[in-house]
C-alpha cells in the first residue's frame, strides 16, 4: 500500500492526502479487493495503480506551497493562468485536466489554493470507500471535532484546500474533499491547528470548475 501523504492538525488528527484510512485500520493493497459499500466500513485498500493516478491528479495542487511568489508558480506550472470573474488565477495540468485555483496576496504571493478537479474525477473518486451524499456534508455543524467528520463521512478525506492564516484572526483553514463517480463530491473546512468544522459544502456534478 502506497502512502503518499500525510498532514496532521493538532491532537490525533490525520489527513491522509492519498490514503483512506477507515476506522479499522488498513491492509496490505489487494488488486481485486472491491470497495466497501457502506461509509461505516473499516478498512479502505487502494491498489499502487490507484494511488498513482491520484498523486497523477493532484500534482499541481501539491506542487503549489503558500507564500509561493507568483513569476516562481508560473514558472513552475508552464501553463498560462485564466483570471476568474473573483480575480482568482485558475492553472490547468493539459496532461490530467486537473488543476488548482490560486489567490495571490497583495504581493504576489500564494495566500490560497484549490484543487480544481476535472469532471467526472475517477481518479480521486477510486480513493473514497463509498458513495458521499448532500445529507452527510450538511451534518456537520460549526465546532465538530474531525473524528466525528470522520464517522459520518466514513474515511479522512483528501486536502484539496489550504489558505494562510488570516492577519486579524490568525484563523488558518483547510478543505477535505470526498468524490463521488458521477463528478460531484463534499468538502469539510476545517480550522487549523485545532481541527474543528468551520462550515462545509456539496458540489453537484456540473462542467469543469473554471
Amino acid at each position: 500500500m502506497k502512502k503518499i501523504m500525510t498532514r496532521r492538525l493538532g491532537l490525533g488528527l490525520a489527513i491522509l492526502g492519498l490514503l483512506l484510512v477507515g476506522a479499522g485500520g488498513c491492509r496490505a493493497p489487494a488488486a481485486e479487493q472491491q470497495r466497501p459499500t457502506s461509509p461505516t466500513a473499516g478498512t479502505t485498500v487502494i491498489n499502487p495503480a490507484t494511488a498513482a493516478a491520484a498523486q497523477q491528479a493532484l500534482s499541481f495542487y501539491q506542487a503549489v506551497t503558500l507564500d509561493q511568489p507568483r513569476a516562481q508558480l508560473e514558472m513552475m506550472l508552464a501553463v498560462s493562468g485564466e483570471v476568474t470573474a473573483d480575480g482568482r488565477v485558475a492553472y490547468r495540468d493539459p496532461a490530467t485536466g486537473y488543476g488548482v485555483l490560486i489567490s495571490y496576496d497583495q504581493d504576489e504571493a500564494v495566500f490560497a489554493k484549490r484543487l480544481l478537479p476535472r469532471v467526472p474525477a475517477p481518479e480521486l473518486a477510486a480513493l473514497n470507500p463509498a458513495v458521499v451524499t448532500d445529507k452527510q456534508a450538511y451534518r456537520m455543524a460549526a465546532g465538530m471535532p474531525f473524528y466525528e467528520v470522520q464517522q459520518v463521512m466514513g474515511s479522512d478525506g483528501i486536502e484539496i484546500s489550504l489558505s494562510k492564516p488570516v492577519p486579524d484572526s490568525g484563523t488558518q483553514v483547510t478543505g477535505l474533499g470526498w468524490f463521488n463517480p458521477d463528478g460531484s463530491y463534499a468538502v469539510v473546512y476545517l480550522n487549523l491547528p485545532q481541527g474543528l468544522v468551520v462550515s462545509s459544502e456539496f458540489v453537484a456534478a456540473q462542467a469543469d470548475e473554471k
